[in-house]
């Protein structure tokens, strides 16, 4: 059966949001007195939900206020740099629109809460690309689970082995895995033994866009 949807993860294959994610989460810690890395971010946070990131970071530290409140704190900062400094990431309009000049549907499944998910598609004018838009925010695990992609692959009424999924973490891609939908990755540390089984591996969507091309002409 031909493929018929590409669903895209969001932060770090949308938007170059990473950043920001990392920048609020060492913010937010520092006002407890705590002292975190990006390294720290990057291997313990990246791909999570947001409920699940301040849970981690609540009962790592035993800090002094609720799980909820460090969410609340990080989601604010984290829209807030969106809405001023979000780019793209390099490729993105180039993939949307090869992907539906195809024929093509396009879904997200991302992490991210309804806040985010709005201040990135705002900044990057994107409403308009996706058929279908699902939060792991309104599933009952967040990624690594799988519930956002059965969600994501429900709406669109379709089987995992006509879709294709582009993650950029680990936890998004074992997602993927875990609903048998093949994933390409497009990640800095794509070459990384982490992503072996993945379909594909490439730096960044024009170079994942370049490999497709015969196959989208």
């Amino acid at each position: 059966m031909s493929i018929q949807a590409v669903i895209f993860d969001m932060d770090g294959v949308i938007i170059d949001s990473e950043g920001f994610w990392q920048r609020a989460q060492i913010e937010v810690l520092a006002k407890q007195g705590i002292a975190i890395t990006v390294e720290e971010c990057e291997s313990t946070t990246k791909g999570k939900r947001i409920d699940d990131i301040a849970r981690l970071w609540c009962e790592r530290y035993a800090l002094s206020i609720s799980s909820r409140q460090v969410e609340v704190q990080i989601v604010a900062r984290v829209c807030t740099a969106i809405r001023r400094e979000g780019v793209a990431m390099s490729g993105l309009d180039q993939a949307l629109r090869s992907f539906r000049a195809a024929g093509y549907r396009l879904a997200l499944a991302t992490s991210s809460c309804k806040q985010i998910i709005e201040a990135v598609f705002d900044r990057l004018k994107l409403w308009d690309w996706f058929d279908v838009v699902c939060s792991a925010d309104e599933e009952p695990f967040g990624k690594p689970h799988p519930a956002v992609y059965h969600k994501v692959m429900f709406k669109l009424g379709l089987e995992a082995r006509e879709c294709r999924v582009i993650e950029d973490s680990l936890s998004g891609f074992t997602a993927a895995r875990r609903a048998k939908i093949e994933t390409f990755v497009v990640a800095a540390d794509y070459q990384d033994v982490k992503f072996a089984a993945a379909l594909g591996r490439y730096p960044t969507l024009d170079e994942l866009i370049d490999a497709l091309q015969p196959a989208l002409a």
